[in-house]
């Protein structure tokens, strides 16, 4: 069962020349990490969480390849699960793509049948639904789709499988057990994971504001605060997004997250130099000490 690339062309390049092209300039970027990563092989394998944008990659690429240096840095995980909204057709609450691959211009990755597996079996909201990750009405949808070039342009032949999870439940308590109960699936299949919260953040507000708000909303990220999180979110609703951090760092908790660290920040201002109406972007990580 393969998940074709819905959005190549879209959000990001097509034809695998262009995205690699693409893809480096993001990197080297003066919004990017400046450079392009190499997976560090004795990496210490600390960071178990981590934030990443999902617009265009034109827009918020460049604040997504800093993500994606850190973790390169930081080692290979063995597998990549991924909790990212459902924009365009919501499902089961905690909607997995059980089997099979996702395609992407520069190569395919594999879903860790397992694992997707292990979460259906235990419920609690896990179940098995491919809907929500093809979107409605012709509008394929992204959130997930746009973070797999990534891993698949800084791993190579070294990719982690993946578990995609789209999310249509946005009760704090029930984001919480999903990600409590991720943590332990992790922890008794014995796996190196990366939890991927696929967020943007402000929708639609002036620069300036998108900017305090969202600095807001990272420092209780890498504060390891869902509770807070959630009120902030709450306030500032065009963040809603980032609810899918709050499984991120519950699950990180579990497999022993201390602390955190935001990596990067920017909107889309910063690109079109208009900064009456923005999005914000934001990455972070979540890891051992």
């Amino acid at each position: 069962m393969v998940r074709k690339a819905l959005v190549a062309g879209l959000f990001y390049a097509g034809e695998p020349k262009g995205l690699e092209r693409q893809l480096k300039d993001c990197f080297n970027h003066r919004l990017g990490p400046g450079y392009i990563p190499k997976p560090n092989e004795q990496g210490q394998r600390r960071i178990i969480g981590l934030v990443a944008p999902h617009a265009g990659y034109m827009y918020s690429g460049m604040t997504a390849a800093k993500a994606y240096a850190a973790l390169a840095e930081d080692g290979i995980p063995e597998v990549a699960i991924i909790f990212a909204p459902a924009h365009y057709k919501p499902g089961a609450p905690f909607a997995v793509w059980t089997k099979g691959l996702w395609e992407t211009p520069i190569g395919d990755l594999t879903v860790d049948e397992e694992m997707a597996n292990e979460l259906v079996k235990l419920g609690k909201g896990f179940k098995e639904d491919f809907e929500p990750h093809l979107g409605w009405f012709g509008r394929g949808e992204h959130s997930i789709e746009v973070q797999l070039p990534f891993l698949k342009f800084v791993y190579g032949d070294k990719t982690p499988s993946i578990v995609p999870i789209c999310v249509s439940n946005y009760n704090l308590s029930d984001l919480k057990e999903a990600g409590a109960i991720l943590g332990e699936v992790i922890l008794r299949l014995q796996r190196d994971a990366v939890i991927i919260a696929s967020c943007d953040f402000t929708h639609y507000e002036p620069h300036a504001v998108a900017e305090v708000h969202d600095r807001e909303a990272l420092n209780r990220i890498v504060n390891l605060d869902s509770d807070t999180l959630w009120q902030t979110i709450r306030r500032y609703q065009s963040q809603s997004d980032v609810l899918v951090a709050i499984p991120m760092i519950e699950a990180g908790k579990k497999l022993g997250a201390k602390r955190g660290e935001i990596i990067g920040y920017s909107t889309s201002g910063n690109v079109t130099g208009d900064l009456t109406e923005v999005v914000g972007y934001g990455a972070a990580a979540i890891m051992r000490d």
